[in-house]
């Protein structure tokens, strides 16, 4: 066998382990929690030696963290699948209403919106993907604009605040002790908020 076939396989077997550690991690992690979950159990669970596990990860919040990105992107990855929606608007009303709807999820409303801000610190939850997310959001929100027939780039305080809300809707529904029942409300009031987007010459004070 060649070098490269040597070198592919290793690499296939390498994504393998980390997919299999990943795969444990998250379903220890949702059943007993950050603090309770031994990585003694995980590695077995993943069917991986110990050794493997710190090949990949340097000790368990490193594991963890780990299952926090794969979940940000897997959100990411079905928040993007509006963007053929007739107009921006309604890509960017269906992306929020999605946004939402993860929240009842348990690997985005238990690990990514509660046990992560507490084990990783919000500031490093979000420094993976905002970014990113900010860029898509200016993207969306100059795109409304020139639907509605302006001319100007969106403002990156703008996309940074949008964010935010629709952030603290999450964690809103997310702590409540009733998701469904307090739904309708943080709905209708983050529709509130995404309609001066919409629609902003209407609002006082806004050019």
């Amino acid at each position: 066998m060649s070098d490269k076939h040597e070198n592919s396989g290793r690499i296939r077997d390498a994504a393998r382990t980390r997919a299999a550690l990943l795969d444990a991690a998250q379903e220890i992690f949702l059943r007993d929690g950050y603090a309770a979950a031994a990585t003694e159990e995980i590695v077995v669970q993943a069917g991986v030696t110990r050794g493997a596990l710190y090949h990949h990860f340097a000790n368990k919040r490193e594991l963890f963290r780990g299952v926090i990105e794969r979940i940000q992107l897997e959100a990411e990855a079905t928040l993007g699948a509006h963007k053929s929606e007739a107009t921006k608007w309604e890509g960017l009303s269906r992306t929020v209403m999605a946004a939402l709807d993860s929240v009842y999820d348990p690997a985005t409303g238990r690990l990514l919106l509660i046990e992560a801000p507490a084990v990783l610190g919000w500031t490093e939850v979000r420094e993976t993907h905002r970014n990113s997310t900010i860029g898509r959001i200016e993207r969306t929100l100059t795109a409304i604009a020139r639907e509605n027939g302006e001319s100007q780039q969106a403002s990156p305080v703008l996309a940074h605040l949008l964010l935010a809300a629709i952030e603290e809707a999450m964690l809103y529904l997310a702590h409540s002790d009733d998701a469904v029942r307090d739904r309708p409300e943080v709905e209708a009031q983050l529709m509130r908020i995404l309609d001066v987007v919409r629609r902003p010459a209407s609002v006082p004070g806004v050019a």
